[in-house]
């Protein structure tokens, strides 16, 4: 019994590490709202794939983890505003098997889009 405690213990340790170190090394693109409205819908299209981003706070950031099976190519994105206004445009590029990147795009209050890759 205690043996078997001792395993399930062990196991669910291992589990709550690999899950976390899944999220630790996978790219990602994160979303930061500081433009002081709603933003109703990010679209962050890759080469081989699309993150879609709804109902982002003002002052909130919301991240998304993808595949590192990418074809070489540049992040585009579109920004819907709650006020109507859509931003769009493209920044960063992503290779193949590209591990632990992050993306942070920053909307700010004159509508205008940072990118920071890290």
């Amino acid at each position: 019994m205690r043996n078997a405690l001792i395993f399930s213990l062990f196991t669910a340790l291992c589990l709550f590490i690999g899950y976390h170190a899944y999220f630790f090394i996978m790219p990602s693109v994160k979303i930061n709202n500081q433009s002081g409205q709603l933003l109703t819908r990010v679209e962050v299209t890759l080469p081989s794939n699309k993150l879609v981003f709804d109902n982002i706070e003002p002052s909130q950031t919301m991240r998304i983890h993808h595949s590192t099976e990418q074809a070489d190519g540049e992040y585009t994105y579109q920004v819907r505003l709650s006020s109507g206004k859509q931003i769009n445009g493209h920044c960063g590029y992503v290779t193949h098997g590209q591990y632990m990147k992050v993306l942070t795009l920053t909307i700010n209050n004159d509508h205008a889009v940072n990118c920071i890759e890290q």
